[in-house]
């Protein structure tokens, strides 16, 4: 028993240490532009609608697929599928549609569709 604790105290440093040095995942945010946007349950216009965005709002981008034609976005405690050329990003300072530069701002590829 005397030689357990020194090992678990090992044990919970070592997990401590390479939990510290985790990279911290950065979703890149993006606004609505257009008019409004469609957020969808599965990435196709025929999809079911799960909300609609308005103009201006503010998501997350969780992922894109690898065309950058739809990303996964959350908005509060909804999730779901946008088209990508609806989102706008800033990078070097300048407005760019996230379906033209999402690999560019570091948005998470998607190499096939879900589900596919």
């Amino acid at each position: 028993m005397p030689r357990l604790i020194p090992r678990l105290a090992a044990a919970a440093a070592i997990v401590a240490v390479v939990l510290w040095f985790q990279p911290e995942i950065v979703e890149p945010s993006a606004k609505v532009g257009g008019s409004g946007l469609n957020l969808r349950s599965a990435p196709d216009t025929r999809a079911d609608r799960v909300a609609v965005l308005p103009v201006g709002t503010t998501v997350e981008v969780q992922r894109c697929l690898d065309d950058l034609s739809w990303c996964n976005v959350r908005h509060g405690e909804q999730s779901g599928w946008v088209a990508a050329d609806y989102l706008i990003a800033r990078a070097d300072g300048k407005r760019v549609k996230v379906g033209e530069a999402g690999k560019e701002l570091g948005v998470v590829i998607e190499t096939a569709k879900p589900g596919g």
